[in-house]
């Protein structure tokens, strides 16, 4: 089994699933990006619940001993076999400097076989189906988004699914797309709304006020990767730079 050290700067961290290895423990997946800009699918790195929560964040870089995964044919992908968080986490602007050339259209994608990928969407709409405003904690949360992942939308819900109408922006073949939203960072949000709120009409119009504000002040990309099972389209994660002028090229963290 060949294995191969990597420095990955995290873009998505996954919404951890129980770990079926582990009866006591969750795997959390990563989407990355290396020095080269490749985009890499990272899993798993574990964790216990109750043990502390997961020692990395959005931009932090890892250096991750990984090989081929037995089961994942997808390309992008390497099973992690142990990481390390270098404790220097990246510059936004160094970020978006890898991120921004890879910026393309999931009709694209498709063409080259891809499992990952950023688009630039132009919004059309935003569905919101809220189907449950009881509170959960993070380990009972965790794991409807696993039930939700391993048996398909039909058999399994969230407590509030986002779904978002959109076209990928410069792409005048692609004439639009219905894709869920499953970033967790943005899911904790939707967790400490239900808090404050137990209404379905309140729930989605603080959801929509979020959304809207933070188009108003951020650049907002999706990070898109393939579902495991169905090699269908998710939105994994959201990559939302501030709005600035010209990026000044910086890689010195790597």
């Amino acid at each position: 089994m060949r294995r191969e050290k990597e420095e990955i700067a995290v873009l998505v961290r996954a919404t951890p699933e129980k770990s079926k290895k582990d009866g006591d423990g969750h795997a959390v997946g990563v989407i990355g990006i290396n020095k080269h800009g490749e985009l890499l699918r990272l899993y798993p790195l574990g964790f216990r619940y109750g043990e502390g929560m997961i020692d990395f964040r959005k931009n932090d870089l890892l250096e991750v001993t990984v090989t081929k995964p037995e089961h994942d044919v997808r390309w992008e992908s390497r099973k992690v076999l142990s990481h390390v968080n270098l404790e220097n986490p990246i510059k936004e602007r160094e970020i978006k400097e890898l991120v921004l050339p890879l910026v393309t259209s999931i009709e694209k994608l498709n063409l080259e076989g891809a499992s990952l990928g950023v688009v630039k969407p132009e919004i059309l709409d935003l569905e919101i189906k809220v189907n449950s405003t009881e509170p959960y904690d993070r380990q009972q949360y965790f794991n409807l988004i696993g039930d939700f992942l391993e048996k398909g939308e039909k058999t399994a819900q969230m407590p509030v699914e986002i779904r978002f109408f959109f076209r990928c922006e410069g792409e005048e073949a692609c004439r639009r797309h219905k894709i869920i939203l499953l970033d967790w960072e943005f899911n904790e949000t939707v967790r400490n709304i239900i808090r404050d709120e137990q209404e379905p009409a309140a729930v989605k119009r603080k959801i929509e006020e979020y959304f809207s504000n933070l188009m108003k002040e951020k650049e907002l990309y999706f990070i898109m990767g393939t579902h495991f099972m169905y090699g269908t389209w998710m939105i994994t994660g959201l990559f939302c730079p501030e709005k600035d002028g010209k990026i000044q090229k910086s890689l010195s963290g790597f």
